[in-house]
């Protein structure tokens, strides 16, 4: 749904300016950033375009597809509703979850993508061999945890690499260079602080190192379409609607799966990957102290966020007792 028109963002020319565009590129960005190489600045542009296309479709929402759904959602009788969304922080705030809402859905079509493509890649663990036959093939029943950290897989996962993945980065990086900076604006210091570990963890992954957790990591988006849509229902008043209720209980799930359990076990994953490898001359030590501690502060973030989250659920829930308590009586 999104691949071809990502592909045509990402094949737009690199811009020249005589010359001024490379001389700029060296002297100011590769050069003042330690963790940058000629890989990354190869592909800065296309982070650029991506972080223009995000802004872009900012400027869309928020002329156009916000005005539209105030006019579907909120009842003319609710004036109290319309004066809040009349006002520019929150005009700011619905073209923001828009964005985020189908970034979510791109990055993930690239995810799922990513491990399609490279199912053995991902699944080496599930390898089953058969050996009359002279035929490997996957199976989920047939879990061998030594395949995971096979020395020879841990260096395929820290120094490999695959086009898809390289893709997945790029929209990284694009949407946390656009996210940090209109945090900055309209939003609140936790995600400004998300967006900046973000943006800078997977700039270091642009550069060529753990290619292969740029998908592994993304998956965290899973949970972020039920979170809009979740803050969609909450804003417009919906938020008591069966459907709503459905997707409230879905995304607290999801959120703890992906973004706790999944989380917290790819960081261990990640940190033994570092253990094993941290002596071959191809590591970089201070990119994997940056991943390592990035991955743990979004992880800490994480928890503190679905800990705010169930402390919300829990006076909803005692709320709704009491109340029907109360009535009984």
């Amino acid at each position: 749904m999104f691949i071809s028109i990502v592909d045509k963002i990402l094949a737009l020319p690199k811009p020249d300016f005589n010359g001024k565009y490379d001389e700029f590129v060296n002297k100011y960005i590769l050069n003042k950033v330690s963790f940058l190489n000629t890989t990354y600045v190869a592909q800065l542009h296309q982070v650029v375009y991506v972080a223009l296309g995000y802004h872009l479709l900012f400027l869309i929402s928020y002329y156009l597809i916000k005005p539209l759904l105030s006019k579907l959602l909120i009842s003319k009788n609710n004036t109290e509703l319309i004066k809040k969304d009349s006002k520019n922080r929150t005009r700011n705030q619905v073209a923001m979850h828009i964005v985020s809402f189908l970034q979510a859905l791109c990055i993930l079509e690239f995810c799922f993508l990513a491990i399609y493509e490279d199912a053995d890649y991902y699944f080496t663990f599930f390898k089953v061999v058969n050996e009359a036959k002279g035929i490997e093939s996957i199976s989920l029943m047939n879990f061998d945890m030594s395949k995971l950290f096979d020395l020879s897989k841990i260096e395929k996962r820290m120094f490999g690499f695959t086009q898809t993945n390289n893709k997945i980065t790029i929209l990284a990086c694009g949407y946390f260079l656009w996210d940090m900076m209109i945090s900055a604006y309209c939003s609140t210091p936790a995600f400004m602080v998300h967006g900046v570990v973000s943006f800078t963890v997977y700039s270091i992954g642009l550069s060529g190192f753990i290619n292969y957790y740029a998908c592994v990591f993304l998956i965290f988006e899973l949970s972020n379409p039920f979170l809009n849509i979740r803050w969609f229902a909450n804003h417009y008043g919906k938020s008591n609607n069966i459907l709503a209720r459905i997707n409230e209980g879905v995304f607290m799930l999801v959120f703890f799966l992906c973004r706790i359990v999944w989380g917290f076990t790819q960081i261990t994953i990640l940190l033994v990957d570092f253990s094993q490898t941290y002596t071959r001359k191809d590591f970089q030590l201070g990119h994997a102290v940056i991943l390592g501690l990035g991955n743990i502060v979004l992880d800490i973030l994480n928890t503190y966020w679905f800990l705010i989250m169930v402390k919300i659920a829990k006076k909803k829930m005692l709320g709704a007792k009491a109340s029907s308590k109360t009535k009984a009586d």
